[in-house]
């Protein structure tokens, strides 16, 4: 098996930093989702690394890549259709970004890849295009190695992430277009690695009342007012649960819309809620959660008419400690960084519980720090995206060495 310093003898950092130059550059903002310029030059450094290239789009402009290395167990890319043979190792990012905002707020350019002091600063190039940046090297050291491996690596570089991802990697793995065996997702997590996600769950709530003029509030029903009191219940019935990694549950309401006019007593009023699970969570629990919460506020108001819907639910997941794509990984980022990986649990969503649900044992990991991502001081250390790099192509080498995840307690 190769040795980090051999890989790291392999890294071309010129070629590394200035694709992630370009990718920066190429803003792809979502929303409103502009993935196709960017998807275009992935495409292009997948091919001329040698891999297999598909385009799939789920609606016009937003295209998601993937690129595959089939291996011939020589330590090649097979040429043509071949037999499955071997695990699929799923490497999944994205290359949508949020929206820059405000330029005030930035005191480079969003969108300048400017480097200051060994740091690449933009949008976008921490979450997620140095992670994108970094397995597209990790590719490319794959191939000049010659290293032996058996199975499918698929480097899945998606659009839609940052609104969810349904139009990225939950429509591949919908329509079974991504199967992966294991997967490691790119995100911006400081090379620690992710085995444990709290899950994602999106509610509307309702309340209806009854019009009326606003100087004799005692002629209607105030749905606002109910509201309020539904608001102030959600926080009491939150389980009282943790999770060794995860911590505990959280809920936040996000957005409020209600009334008419400042002089009418408004008959409706809709919250959104943001609702993170942890794994021993269900869907049926959220709910019986927020149903408590409006039985509680009907305590106080006895015509209260509420409804709750949800429509969006991703479970949380863990994987165990002693799997081999935990240990695989973990492994290769301490022998990339010389010290001993991090476990951490993820308090986001990522497109991780898509690979999840599909099956797929999976870990997050990836260079920059979350807590940049998403500001308009996002940058990243260009040492650690090419201790990423290194990261990447020992943990793809591993995973997929003659002899079979299986052997290794898959």
């Amino acid at each position: 098996m190769p040795t980090a310093a051999h890989f790291k003898s392999l890294v071309d950092r010129d070629r590394l930093i200035g694709r992630l130059e370009t990718l920066v550059r190429s803003p792809s903002e979502n929303p409103p989702g502009k993935e196709a310029e960017v998807a275009g030059i992935v495409a292009g450094y997948c091919e001329d690394i040698g891999l297999e290239v598909e385009r799939h789009e789920v609606e016009p402009g937003r295209p998601s890549i993937i690129a595959r290395h089939r291996s011939d167990g020589a330590g090649g890319a097979s040429a043509g259709p071949q037999p499955e043979a071997g695990p699929t190792l799923v490497y999944c990012s994205h290359i949508d970004v949020v929206p820059a905002g405000d330029p005030e707020l930035w005191e480079l350019d969003p969108y300048g890849a400017d480097v200051i002091e060994g740091r690449m600063h933009g949008r976008g190039s921490s979450d997620a295009k140095g992670p994108v940046a970094a397995a597209l090297e990790a590719a490319a050291i794959l191939e000049a190695s010659g290293v032996p491996l058996e199975g499918t690596l698929e480097l899945a570089l998606v659009a839609d992430e940052e609104a969810m991802g349904f139009k990225g990697a939950g429509h591949l793995v919908a329509q079974g277009i991504l199967k992966p065996d294991v997967a490691i997702i790119g995100e911006p997590t400081s090379l620690r690695v992710v085995r444990a996600q709290r899950g994602a769950c999106w509610l509307r709530i309702a309340t209806r009342g009854v019009a009326g003029h606003g100087s004799a509030p005692e002629r209607g029903v105030n749905a606002i007012r109910h509201m309020s009191e539904i608001v102030l219940r959600l926080e009491e019935t939150l389980p009282d649960i943790s999770h060794g990694v995860l911590g505990g549950p959280s809920l936040n309401v996000g957005t409020i819309m209600g009334g008419a006019k400042v002089n009418i007593i408004p008959a409706a009023c809709l919250i959104e809620v943001d609702r993170r699970t942890i794994p021993q969570e269900t869907e049926a629990s959220v709910l019986a959660g927020i149903r408590a919460a409006i039985d509680l506020a009907k305590g106080r108001f006895p015509d209260l008419d509420a409804r709750v819907e949800a429509p969006f639910f991703g479970r949380a997941f863990e994987i165990p400690v002693d799997a081999p794509v935990v240990r695989e990984v973990a492994a290769s980022v301490g022998d990339a960084v010389g010290r001993e990986a991090e476990l951490i649990g993820f308090r986001g969503a990522s497109d991780a519980r898509f690979m999840a649900e599909a099956g797929a044992d999976v870990v997050v990991c990836g260079p920059g720090d979350i807590s940049l991502a998403h500001t308009a001081r996002e940058s990243i250390d260009l040492g650690e995206l090419e201790r990423c790099a290194v990261a990447y192509a020992l943990s793809f080498a591993r995973l997929l060495a003659p002899g079979g995840l299986e052997a290794r307690g898959a």
